[in-house]
């Protein structure tokens, strides 16, 4: 009797041995795997203020609008204030090339951004460290724009797994509002 224990003790202990073997092979694999594609998707990448202070210095502007697209390719969209007047850019984000550039048309019913950026008293800079302060996150967008008769900066914050809308009065420095994003 205790030779038949004996061995099915051994069988369960070298059932344990493989099955901890697997799992530990599985877990490497699957990090190996996520690291890999964390680095694939931001390899080469330009930095957000890279790409800010690149497109700065091709036009001869302020970039006064920034958003990442997260298509394929990755995209940074941005309006430039030059002496022109406003342009709408679109930047490869790895190779930091131009894709699209575009004069903006004051012709619109809707606030122009020109007119917009110069109702504002504040700056985009302002407005992001005030939405940080009421949730602290990594900004992923920031729009200026009218609600209500209001100009407004809309700021995206992601906190973690959760994503915020915070909205800044642009004439005041005040949150207006601050919900989280389903």
């Amino acid at each position: 009797m205790k030779k038949q224990w004996s061995t099915i003790k051994q069988g369960i202990i070298q059932r344990k041995k493989v099955i901890m073997t697997v799992s530990i092979a599985s877990v490497l694999l699957f990090g190996g795997a996520a690291g890999t594609a964390v680095y694939a998707v931001n390899k080469g990448a330009l930095s957000e203020d890279e790409a800010v202070k690149m497109i700065s210095e091709k036009l001869g502007g302020e970039v006064t609008q920034f958003e990442k697209d997260w298509d394929q390719p990755m995209t940074y969209e941005m309006t430039v204030k030059t002496e022109e007047g406003y342009q709408d850019v679109d930047v490869d984000a790895e190779k930091g090339e131009i894709l699209s550039q575009e004069m903006e048309d004051d012709d619109d019913e809707d606030m122009s951004t020109q007119k917009a950026v110069e109702t504002a008293k504040v700056s985009m800079d302002q407005a992001e460290k005030i939405a940080l302060k009421k949730v602290d996150g990594q900004i992923t967008d920031v729009e200026l724009d009218s609600e209500n008769g209001i100009l407004v900066y809309e700021l995206e914050i992601n906190q973690g797994k959760k994503k915020y809308d915070v909205v800044v009065d642009a004439t005041m420095g005040k949150v207006l509002k601050t919900e989280l994003d389903d």
